[in-house]
C-alpha cells in the first residue's frame, strides 16, 4: 500500500492545545479526522515517532487502525506515494535513520522514515519506556483514568515538534507540542467529564449539540473540547441510517430517549443506565441556588475521612404550597481538615454572621459511638464548637439509619416531586452533584460504592456516596412525616 507524502498547504490546525477531545455521535467520522491529522504528523514531522492507541488489541487492529488506514488510502493514494509496512522490518530503501528496533511488530513504518506505535491499553504498562512525539486514543470512554493520565502522557515527551504562530513547524522555536488526541463516542464516563470539566460548560454543550449546523467547541487552559453529533456527517453515512437510528430510540410518545441523545448528539449528561438517583436530572435539579439571608440553616454530615469529609448545607424555605429545600454550599474536606472538629469550625467560619436565625445539624447515626479519629463522639465535637449557635431542638440524627434502600426510593421520589417538596442544588455543589450523577446500584439495589486507590498515597477509598449519604440523612429526618408515610 502506498501514501501520497506530497507536501500539502499550510495545514490548519484543529488546536495547538496539547490536549483535545473529540466526542461524537456514532458514525460522525471520528476516525476520519484522525486518519487525517496521523497523515499530516506522518508528513511534516518524519522524524517525530507517533502513538495510535485503542482498549483492546482487537478492537485497535480490526476497528481503528482499519478506519484509519482507509482514510490513508482513500484520501492520500490518489497520486503515486511511498509505501509504508505494518508489523514488518522496513525494506532497504526506507529510511530508517531515527530507528533500528530489533522487531518491529506493533510498528508502522513509513520510506520517509516516519514511526507509529500501535497501542493496545489492556496491558497499558507494556508501552511504558517509550518516547513520542503525539498521541491519539480511540474510544477512551472504554479505557482506565491511570492508562491515559500515568501511561500515555508520560510517554509524550519527544522534542520535534515546535509551535510557530498560529501553525506547527519543525524549527524549534521554544514552545514544543507534544498532542494527545482522544476520539471517543459518549458515556458517561465520570473522570472524562471531570478532566475535561464538562459540567462548566453544560448549558452552552446543551444548546449546541442539538442544532443541526452547530456543535460545541471550547478552548481553556491546556485543553480543548469539540462535541458534535451524526447529523455532521450525514453526506458519508449511508442513505437512512441517521433517521433509522433516531426512530429505534424514540420512545412512544416522540420524544428522543436518552440512548438516542447519547449515541446520535453527543450529549455527554445523558443517564447511561443503573444510576442509583435515578429521577435526579440536571436541567431541573441544579442552577444558582445561592444562601438566602434571613432563613435558617441545616447541616448534615457524612463522617469517612477518605478522600475528604463531608458537610452540605441546605435552606428550608415554605412557598405557597411546597417546600423548597436549597442545598447552597457544601464542604468536602481532604486531609488535614478532614475531621469532625476542623470541617465544623471551617463552616462556622464561613457562616458565622447567619447563624443566629437557626441552626439545625443531621448526619450519620453511627457519629453518636465515637468520633472518626476515635476521641469523642462526632455529635459532642459539633456541639462543642457550635454550642452558642445551637437549642434543644438543634440536634436530628436519627436514632438508627433507614435501610438504604428505602432511602433511596425516597429521595428518587422527591427528586420525581412526588410530594410537595423541590430540591434544589447550588451548581458550585459539585461533589454532590458528582454523587448524584455518577452513584451506581449494586445487585441488591444499594450503593455501589466502587474503590479506587490513590496513586500518590497507595490509599484505597470509595470516588462516591459520601455526599449522598449526606443528603439521604437530611431528607429523610427533616421531613420525617413524609418518609414515615412513605415507609
Amino acid at each position: 500500500m502506498s501514501l501520497n507524502l506530497t507536501k500539502p498547504q499550510q495545514f490548519n490546525a484543529t488546536s495547538l492545545k496539547p490536549i483535545n477531545l473529540f466526542m461524537a455521535g456514532v458514525g460522525s467520522g471520528k476516525t476520519y479526522l484522525a486518519g487525517a491529522l496521523s497523515y499530516y504528523f506522518i508528513l511534516n514531522f518524519p522524524k517525530i515517532k507517533g502513538m495510535i492507541a485503542a482498549n483492546t488489541y482487537l478492537q485497535l487492529t480490526q476497528s481503528t487502525m482499519f478506519r484509519i488506514r482507509e482514510v490513508w488510502k482513500v484520501q492520500f493514494d490518489q497520486i503515486e506515494g511511498r509505501d509504508y509496512v505494518v508489523d514488518k522490518k522496513p525494506p532497504g530503501n526506507f529510511n530508517t535513520e531515527d530507528h533500528n528496533y530489533d522487531d518491529y511488530y506493533n510498528i508502522i513504518s513509513f520510506e520517509n522514515g516516519a514511526v507509529i506505535f500501535k497501542a493496545s491499553l489492556d496491558k497499558a504498562s507494556a508501552h511504558e519506556g517509550k518516547e513520542v512525539g503525539w498521541c491519539m486514543c480511540d474510544e477512551t470512554k472504554d479505557s482506565r483514568e491511570q492508562d491515559i493520565k500515568d501511561v500515555i502522557l508520560a510517554r509524550l515527551r519527544q522534542r520535534g515538534i515546535f509551535i510557530n504562530g498560529q501553525g506547527l513547524t519543525d524549527k524549534d522555536t521554544g514552545r514544543s507540542f507534544n498532542p494527545l488526541y482522544i476520539f471517543t463516542s459518549p458515556a458517561k464516563v465520570d473522570w472524562i467529564n471531570e478532566w475535561f470539566e464538562l459540567d462548566r460548560w453544560e448549558g452552552e454543550i446543551g444548546t449546541k449539540i442539538y442544532e443541526e449546523k452547530d456543535f460545541f467547541r471550547k478552548e481553556f487552559g491546556n485543553k480543548c473540547i469539540s462535541i458534535s453529533s451524526t447529523l455532521h456527517n450525514s453526506n458519508n453515512v449511508a442513505t437512512g441510517y441517521i433517521a433509522n437510528m433516531i426512530a429505534n430510540h424514540t420512545d412512544r410518545e416522540g420524544n428522543l430517549k436518552q440512548s438516542g441523545k447519547r449515541l446520535i448528539y453527543a450529549d455527554p449528561f445523558v443517564k447511561a443506565g443503573g444510576e442509583y438517583f435515578s429521577s435526579f436530572d440536571r436541567i431541573s435539579h441544579v442552577g444558582d441556588y445561592p444562601f438566602v439571608k434571613g432563613e435558617p440553616i441545616h447541616i448534615s454530615y457524612d463522617f469517612n475521612v477518605v478522600p475528604y469529609m463531608t458537610l452540605l448545607c441546605f435552606q428550608i424555605i415554605h412557598r405557597e404550597k411546597w417546600w423548597e429545600v436549597r442545598c447552597f454550599d457544601e464542604f468536602c474536606l481532604p486531609s488535614p481538615k478532614n475531621s469532625t472538629e476542623a470541617i465544623t469550625s471551617e463552616f462556622r467560619r464561613e457562616y458565622i454572621d447567619h447563624l443566629s436565625n437557626g441552626l439545625y445539624y443531621y448526619g450519620d447515626p453511627t457519629g453518636k459511638s465515637r468520633d472518626t479519629r476515635g476521641r469523642r463522639n462526632d455529635y459532642d465535637i459539633i456541639e462543642g464548637v457550635l454550642s452558642r449557635h445551637l437549642n434543644n431542638y438543634s440536634r436530628r440524627v436519627a436514632h438508627r439509619a433507614a435501610p438504604v434502600v428505602q432511602r433511596r426510593d425516597f429521595m428518587n421520589n422527591i427528586f420525581d416531586e412526588k410530594y410537595d417538596i423541590r430540591i434544589f442544588i447550588d451548581r458550585k455543589c459539585s461533589k454532590l452533584i458528582a454523587d448524584l450523577e455518577y452513584l451506581k446500584e449494586d445487585i441488591d439495589g444499594k450503593k455501589m460504592k466502587v474503590k479506587v486507590k490513590d496513586p500518590d498515597t497507595g490509599q484505597t477509598y470509595e470516588k462516591y456516596g459520601h455526599c449522598g449519604d449526606a443528603l439521604e440523612y437530611f431528607c429523610t429526618e427533616a421531613f420525617q412525616p413524609y418518609f414515615k408515610k412513605f415507609k
